[in-house]
């Protein structure tokens, strides 16, 4: 091992040889392993077992979510990983504060995907998700997305309403769009309608994009049999297997 993920293990942790740690390669196997040595720029590690953790969830989710400005989507990101959702779309929208630049998005890609494994680690996920590049919402809705379909929006019926009636249960795949903090245009609104979207509200208040993002993610999780008792079995610090 080396990089980042050698480092992390070397001067942030002060792992030793003899430590049991587990890894993951991102697409959902886990590996049960020991630190045969730690050097100055590498440590040799002794694969022993592949595990099958619990930790993945049944539900395939993607998230659409406006962009924000500040590290608000860093946020977004981190806690629906955690959460266990599949993808994340990021979205240029009419009200949303931050707009697309030419040769500005790579890098803040990069940092969106450096945030997701560092929370798959945390939260002991083996699947990285996928986190796609921003887009407007016409690329966005030209994209085959998992139905059934919700657009957030305050003036739309309860989540009560379209379960189990418009969306029976159980589901196994959902995508959920989430609009900015100045909410969805009524022009925006009209294409995701004419996309197959339902339009559902979180309750009575009106919540800022990033809580909506995370309680949506939890709340669909939820329903879908997700969020139960136990969890995978930890057996040291968890990181992504090099390549």
């Amino acid at each position: 091992m080396k990089g980042e993920e050698f480092h992390h293990l070397r001067n942030v942790l002060r792992l030793k040889a003899g430590d049991r740690v587990s890894l993951f390669d991102g697409r959902g196997a886990g590996y049960s392993a020991t630190l045969e040595t730690v050097g100055r720029e590498e440590a040799v590690i002794r694969v022993e077992r592949e595990e099958h953790p619990s930790s993945e969830s049944n539900l395939r989710l993607h998230l659409a979510v406006g962009l924000a400005k500040g590290e608000k989507l860093d946020l977004v990101i981190q806690k629906v990983t955690e959460l266990g959702v599949t993808a994340v779309h990021p979205l240029a929208t009419r009200r949303a504060d931050v707009k697309l630049k030419p040769g500005h998005g790579e890098s803040r890609l990069q940092r969106w995907r450096r945030v997701a494994l560092e929370a798959c680690k945390q939260s002991g996920r083996t699947r990285l998700p996928e986190i796609h590049p921003p887009m407007d919402l016409d690329e966005f809705l030209a994209l085959e997305m998992p139905a059934p379909r919700i657009v957030l929006d305050p003036g739309g019926g309860s989540l009560a309403d379209i379960l189990p009636g418009e969306i029976p249960r159980p589901f196994t795949s959902l995508t959920v769009a989430v609009g900015p903090e100045g909410g969805w245009h009524s022009v925006e609104l009209d294409k995701f309608l004419h996309g197959g979207y339902l339009t559902c509200r979180l309750g009575p208040r009106v919540l800022r994009a990033e809580t909506a993002s995370i309680l949506a993610a939890g709340l669909l999780q939820f329903l879908a049999g997700d969020l139960r008792p136990g969890g995978p079995p930890s057996h040291g610090p968890h990181f992504l297997t090099p390549t």
